[in-house]
């Protein structure tokens, strides 16, 4: 008897040493949380924030059509991590950056985080990047070397976002194709092509799930079921 009533209650402390130990856990912080960490490495919050964006103005090149399955998902919007970067950055990203996070421990999409966003008006007015790095600041990455017929171009980009009043955020992407032409001003970069992405997102809300509904066939055996007991 005594050794029954030891084990009981050896397991009812095991017990609850495993719900104290799951009481512990920490919660997986919000947005705000994450966004006022400074130790560097990924942050995952929760809800994730989700939204759209859309072109709002594009030249040259980025007017051409797009393949569907880039059309359908490049304009998606999913932040659940936040990414905080070491004092001397790689490829220009910023301090802190909001991203999405893949099933492989990394992460994607990454947006640098502005107090403020640049106007359409002052964008569209660029005529060289020296224009877009005075808006935008020094490109992101590390650019990419492409071709346009026979004539050499660099593609730089940038992405950013900016929190906004009521519980949104704002995006923008610039990707833009230079050249450096013989006429240009003091050898600088023009711009050949450039495209504008912007978007909004917000707390993702999911809505619960609704219970499947039954077949015609289920039904019409349930209807048989009551006639026979009739």
């Amino acid at each position: 008897m005594t050794i029954r009533i030891f084990s009981c209650c050896a397991l009812l402390s095991i017990a609850t040493l495993i719900v104290r130990a799951a009481d512990d856990k920490p919660a997986t912080p919000t947005l705000a949380q994450a966004l006022g960490t400074n130790v560097v490495g990924t942050h995952t919050f929760s809800p994730a924030w989700t939204g759209q964006c859309a072109v709002v103005h594009a030249t040259g090149v980025f007017t051409r059509a797009e393949p569907p399955v880039m059309a359908t998902n490049r304009y998606r919007l999913k932040f659940d991590t936040v990414v905080v970067t070491p004092k001397e950055t790689v490829g220009n990203v910023g301090r802190r950056g909001l991203a999405r996070g893949e099933k492989d421990g990394g992460y994607s999409a990454l947006h640098a985080q502005r107090d403020s966003l640049p106007k359409d008006e002052k964008l569209k007015a660029a005529a060289t990047t020296g224009d877009l790095v005075k808006l935008l600041g020094i490109p992101q990455g590390f650019g990419e070397r492409t071709t346009l017929g026979t004539e050499p171009r660099n593609r730089v980009s940038w992405r950013y976002f900016a929190l906004k009043d009521k519980g949104s955020l704002e995006t923008l992407e610039v990707s833009a194709l230079t050249e450096v032409r013989s006429r240009s001003a003091q050898g600088q970069a023009q711009i050949d092509s450039i495209e504008i992405l912007r978007g909004k997102a917000a707390i993702e809300i999911k809505t619960p799930e609704k219970k499947d509904k039954k077949s015609d066939d289920e039904k019409k055996s349930e209807e048989k079921k009551d006639g026979k007991k009739d």
